[in-house]
């Protein structure tokens, strides 16, 4: 009897280790959480850029376990056009990296969640540039957070210039004299671009805002005198009629081919002349009656209704743990946050000249007329270059 009791005790105590571990294994199944996938929208193209974003997002997914997040690209000229239908269609992302001047009209179609509760612990008020905060914020609340940032520059041929013993222009007037000297049978002085699309306003509103005395409007005056000021270029022959159909890479290339003494252009393209071996230098753009630049870059919004806590772990991510600061490393950006644009600039000092014109850098959205007339900009500059009206005319018909 006593034998046949410690068998039997024997199996039970065998029968409950063997069920504790099964237990415990279970347990431990059902507490493995897969990870929640978020997805990202970005028109990000260039080498730089894409390699930049892929190491953000892998980044950030090693760094935790509970969120995966990738990201997806969406070409800039369909961007708008695609969060709309994806709205209809309830498909959109849980994030967007977005042109930060189309910021405002989504956060007005409600597309985008308010995140002031988070936003207002990163000091945005202080910390970063004033004009890239002003689009993320809408009566007072915040529905995003400043990415990056950046503006246009005049970027020169140190070779060109030297051998014309030129030094870099400061003024519209000393462009046009250093254009005129610089342009030769076989190449062009300036050129920038003034195709008819976003990228051209937003290169010809430089000139427009420099000739004007307000941030809050674009004038008839200011307009006539860019228009009339570039289309002399053209038509004296210092710069290529060309510029209408090119984009701001298009003028990179013919950059770096040598058939352009200097250019209006930004830091995306950077890497493109670092690759080329190009010596380059850097100056303020010219100005009129002021320095002005019109402010470019980009920022990440929570789209509503989706994902909010793994997004808003993913925006700390990039703002309280340095992931900002290493995707604009490695993409050639200026981050929007004012201590990491200054740690980025000690190892890319090419980025000082875009950090200092921030300063006076005036977001387009905030000019009252703009949305109505940016995409006359263009195609009335072309209307003034071609003679089929003054430049007085095209602005008027601009603005009206």
């Amino acid at each position: 009897m006593k034998k046949y009791l410690k068998s039997t005790l024997t199996a039970l105590l065998i029968l409950s280790m063997i069920t504790s571990c099964g237990s415990t294994s279970n347990e431990t199944n059902s507490n493995e959480k897969e990870k929640q996938h978020l997805l990202i929208w970005s028109y990000y193209e260039t080498d730089a850029q894409a390699d930049g974003l892929d190491e953000l997002t892998e980044s950030f997914n090693s760094s935790q376990d509970e969120y995966e997040i990738s990201w997806e690209y969406v070409p800039m000229t369909e961007f708008d056009k695609k969060i709309s239908r994806a709205y209809t269609e309830q498909e959109l992302p849980d994030i967007v990296i977005i042109d930060n001047p189309d910021m405002k009209k989504f956060i007005q179609l409600d597309m985008f969640e308010d995140i002031t509760s988070y936003a207002s612990t990163l000091n945005l008020e202080t910390d970063y540039y004033s004009a890239s905060v002003n689009t993320v914020k809408y009566n007072n609340l915040y529905y995003g957070v400043p990415f990056n940032s950046n503006n246009v520059c005049l970027i020169y041929r140190k070779d060109m210039l030297n051998a014309a013993n030129i030094t870099p222009p400061e003024t519209w007037d000393q462009l046009k004299d250093a254009a005129a000297k610089l342009t030769t049978e076989d190449n062009y002085g300036f050129l920038m671009s003034a195709m008819n699309s976003e990228q051209g306003a937003f290169q010809i509103l430089s000139w427009v805002m420099a000739a004007s005395n307000s941030d809050s409007q674009i004038t008839v005056e200011a307009l006539s005198s860019a228009y009339e000021y570039l289309a002399d270029l053209i038509n004296e022959g210092y710069m290529p009629a060309d510029c209408l159909n090119y984009s701001q890479t298009d003028i990179a290339r013919r950059f770096i081919k040598g058939d352009i003494a200097m250019m209006e252009n930004g830091p995306w393209v950077f890497p493109m002349l670092d690759e080329a071996g190009i010596d380059y230098g850097l100056a303020p753009m010219p100005k009129n009656k002021r320095n002005a630049v019109i402010l470019g870059g980009e920022n990440l919004g929570i789209i509503k209704g989706k994902n909010i806590e793994g997004s808003i772990a993913f925006i700390k991510f990039c703002m309280e743990k340095g992931g900002t600061e290493t995707f604009c490393a490695k993409a050639n950006l200026l981050p929007s946050r004012i201590e990491s644009a200054n740690n980025i600039i000690i190892d890319n000092p090419k980025l000082e000249i875009i950090a200092e014109q921030m300063d006076y850098a005036i977001v387009r959205t905030d000019l009252e007329n703009y949305t109505s007339t940016s995409k006359q900009l263009t195609s009335n500059f072309k209307n003034v270059v071609t003679g089929d009206l003054s430049a007085q005319e095209a602005a008027q018909a601009t603005l009206n």
